[in-house]
């Protein structure tokens, strides 16, 4: 395997800027929804319940608006839309260390209609500042670097709440955000490749979904649904194994060797010259191995399983990204990704009541099995109905060309 793939994706400076504004937009926004959660239990005082309310509220009104956000970015440009996140944000962070339970939940609100659509973004400028034999290494790594991402953020988050005002530690990290945000939007890089065919016309010229809304497209989006399952009911079973065996120590070990796995894959899958990488056989694979997890009766064998799973996490996501790309011409990728994020957040939003009810009936152990499980048989449902989809547009075809 070579990796130079990635220095000769370094070296281009539309992916190199896509990859660093990315890391300091993510990171710390993935630290803020994490204090988020100690201010409402510390500062207000209220209970855990509480919290997952108020983030309840944000992520629904993050997935309700992300479509909305990238058909934007497809229609009037990175500017523009992102110019009422750059208005509305900063000064709804500075009012939340101020704000009671009641109003921040309505700012929350506000603030997840107007977040910066960072995943739609970074994924749009590495597709379009990497070559076409590139595409790989490059949605590689850019999963990889949100894997960084979503490991150092939350990190820090958490070591700043401690040590500081939760408040003032959300606006803080908020604001790192929208200041990349900002940075973004002054240095407008492109969406679309400098060679590309996709029509410049009136936005109101343009085809709407049916252009690249299609079965595959559909089965992508229920892939995405099946990964993010699988990942949000991982994430809880490993917090329920390492308290059912009295090693809260372990857990930061056992997620940073997930973690750890994620990255490797990640790297490993961007170096495969094999044109096409089956999703359904990297979603086994992660299925499978997460099912593994329920064997891991000690914290130091649950460690090694799940960095086995890790291998897969990246890979998975990355592939997806490389997928839609594949699938949608550059006009609408925004719209797409913007949807294919809706549909992470529904998989994520899945599983923790379904995993969770499992594991309160039956132990943590059937939390692995279920996140694996569940997320086959989601992937299987948009696997079935895509072949019957295509057989029946076969025998149409078949019944119009005998009728003829």
């Amino acid at each position: 395997m070579n990796f130079s793939a990635y220095s000769d994706l370094w070296a281009l400076p539309g992916v190199r800027q896509a990859v660093i504004l990315g890391a300091l937009g993510k990171a710390p926004w993935f630290g803020a929804t994490f204090v988020l959660t100690l201010h409402v239990v510390r500062e207000l005082g209220y209970s855990y319940a509480s919290a997952g309310i108020l983030t309840a509220v944000f992520t629904l009104a993050t997935a309700i608006a992300s479509p909305v956000r990238g058909r934007l970015l497809d229609r009037i440009g990175l500017r523009r839309t992102l110019l009422p996140s750059l208005l509305i944000l900063p000064p709804a962070f500075l009012a939340a260390p101020f704000l009671s339970y009641a109003w921040l939940l309505i700012a929350m609100a506000v603030v997840g209609l107007m977040a910066v659509p960072w995943f739609s973004l970074t994924r749009q400028m590495v597709l379009s500042a990497a070559p076409l034999e590139r595409r790989r290494a490059a949605v590689s790594l850019d999963a990889v670097v949100t894997e960084i991402a979503f490991i150092v953020g939350p990190t820090v988050g958490i070591v700043a709440a401690t040590a500081w005002h939760t408040g003032w530690t959300l606006t803080a990290m908020a604001l790192l955000s929208v200041s990349a945000a900002f940075l973004l939007a002054w240095r407008n890089p492109p969406l679309m490749a400098e060679d590309s065919q996709a029509p410049t016309g009136r936005a109101g010229a343009r085809p709407g979904a049916r252009a690249w809304l299609n079965g595959p497209v559909l089965m992508t989006f229920l892939g995405a649904v099946a990964v993010t399952f699988i990942l949000g009911g991982t994430d809880l079973a490993i917090v329920a194994a390492s308290r059912a065996m009295n090693a809260d120590a372990w857990l930061a070990v056992i997620l940073g060797l997930w973690g750890a796995g994620s990255l490797l894959g990640g790297l490993l899958y961007g170096v495969i010259h094999q044109r096409t990488v089956g999703i359904t056989a990297l979603l086994i694979g992660l299925a499978v191995t997460t099912v593994a997890g329920a064997f891991g009766t000690t914290p130091a064998l649950l460690a090694a399983l799940m960095a086995l799973a890790g291998l897969f996490c990246a890979p998975a996501l990355a592939a997806l990204t490389e997928r839609l790309g594949d699938q949608v011409p550059e006009a609408h990728r925004g719209e797409a990704f913007g949807w294919s994020g809706t549909c992470s957040t529904v998989g994520n939003a899945m599983a923790p009541p379904l995993v969770g009810g499992l594991m309160d009936s039956f132990g943590w152990q059937a939390g692995f099995v279920a996140a694996g499980i569940v997320g086959i048989l989601l992937a299987s449902v948009g696997w079935g109905a895509m072949k019957v989809g295509r057989l029946g547009v076969r025998r149409v075809r078949a019944r119009l060309v005998v009728a003829a």
